[in-house]
């Protein structure tokens, strides 16, 4: 990829694996198409520093301020963006759903809401924590990163509690699926990022051991930082923001310290396995 000055905030890959990037301090969105090496399309019209992001199956951009409570969307091929959640708290995690329901991670208010598109930007529904910080099954502290599948189920990197929550569609009491006194437990120290592969599990960016944990029938197991040091090199992270897999199982990461895109390639051929 081309070397750009970036503050990298999130990350997302859609189905024909370009790559969109919300370069946090830099006020704009980098996009890079399938092998590319170039910037494809820059977005600059966002008028605040964007941070969280999402893009649907239409190509519609989906765009969280990093400081305050807003949402844009900037429609596929469109200049003008259109404010379609507008809060007091800044949305440290957004997905839309296949609803259109759009979710954000309200992090100093300890809660996540969602809102139809089709709804007021006032109405906002609580769909995970009370509004204070918390570990109580109904609570959350510090929620970041959050991902929600095709039966509505939100999944949240409950931050400051070291878990991961599961919030069955239309329950407010979270299941504890990683992290302290999980089913199968691992030791967390602030997750700060949830995505799901295909299969329906669970990886977690584990932000101040600088790894990536996987799951697998197994249970959880290390992929990437396994040493829990922070470092420069290839294999290494230092403070990752965001990641997501493409369509041939990699995985991509926003690095923010290092100011960089890694990706961790999947192997699918190990001799002797």
């Amino acid at each position: 990829m081309t070397m750009l000055q970036i503050t990298p905030f999130d990350i997302f890959v859609d189905r024909n694996n370009a790559v969109y990037l919300s370069n946090r301090f830099g006020g704009n969105v980098h996009v890079w198409n399938e092998g590319s090496t170039n910037v494809t399309r820059t977005i600059s019209n966002i008028s605040f520093c964007p941070g969280s992001l999402f893009v649907t199956i239409n190509g519609d951009i989906y765009v969280g301020s990093a400081f305050d409570g807003k949402v844009a969307i900037l429609a596929l091929n469109e200049t003008d963006r259109t404010v379609v959640m507008n809060f007091n708290s800044t949305c440290f995690g957004l997905f839309v759903d296949i609803a259109n329901y759009v979710y954000c991670s309200m992090r100093t208010e300890h809660r996540v809401v969602k809102q139809s598109l089709g709804a007021s930007m006032n109405t906002l529904i609580t769909v995970a924590g009370t509004g204070s910080p918390g570990s109580a099954s109904n609570m959350l502290d510090h929620p970041d990163g959050i991902f929600v599948n095709i039966n509505f189920d939100l999944y949240v990197a409950d931050c400051d509690n070291n878990r991961v929550q599961l919030f069955k569609f239309g329950q407010l009491n979270g299941i504890t699926v990683a992290g302290k006194n999980a089913l199968l437990s691992i030791e967390l120290d602030h997750p700060i990022a949830v995505f799901l592969d295909d299969d329906g599990y669970l990886f977690i960016l584990d932000s101040k051991k600088a790894r990536i944990i996987g799951s697998n029938s197994n249970g959880f197991y290390c992929l990437v930082g396994c040493s829990g040091t922070r470092g420069g090199e290839p294999y290494q992270l230092w403070y990752p923001f965001a990641a997501a897999f493409d369509s041939y199982g990699n995985i991509l990461v926003a690095d923010a310290v290092h100011k960089r895109i890694e990706k961790f390639i999947l192997i699918t051929n190990v001799f002797g396995k």
